[in-house]
């Protein structure tokens, strides 16, 4: 079970690490809709190149914290540090998950956008199915040691 939830988790990281990459380099697909705006449809963010690169190094770090978790890749830690780093990728998409009360998250306050929207249908509950998969899969990794 374990292989397969976490090899689920690398692909999604991987999608959105190539995402953010194909952004980076000037790609206009989904960017528009990845951007929260306020009610006058004005963009509240403004990420910079810079800022989206390391979104997607961070990705492609997920993918080999979940490589070194199931074995397919030899970390240069011990296995306990992968443990809290799985802990630590539950908590951030969490929070992701539960968002700024405004704009982002399942709590957000301005609704009527595209983002709101897509953020309300695709990217929260994504958030919690990586959260709750990090957390069953730390949780394993825990009865393991």
């Amino acid at each position: 079970m374990e292989f397969i939830l976490s090899t689920i988790n690398c692909g999604c990281f991987l999608f959105l690490a190539f995402l953010h990459l194909f952004w980076v380099m000037g790609g206009k697909w989904a960017f528009a809709a990845s951007i929260p705006t306020d009610i006058n449809g004005r963009r509240v963010l403004h990420p910079s190149r810079m800022g989206t690169f390391l979104v997607a190094l961070v990705l492609l770090i997920f993918v080999l914290i979940n490589f070194g978790f199931i074995g397919i890749l030899n970390l240069p830690f011990d296995a306990k540090y992968v443990r809290y780093a799985m802990i630590a990728i539950s908590g951030i998409f969490i929070l992701r998950f539960i968002g700024d009360f405004k704009y982002v998250g399942i709590f957000k306050k301005y609704r009527h956008s595209t983002f709101a929207s897509h953020d309300t249908y695709l990217y929260s509950p994504l958030c919690l199915i990586i959260a709750i998969s990090h957390a069953i899969l730390s949780l394993y990794y825990f009865d393991e040691l």
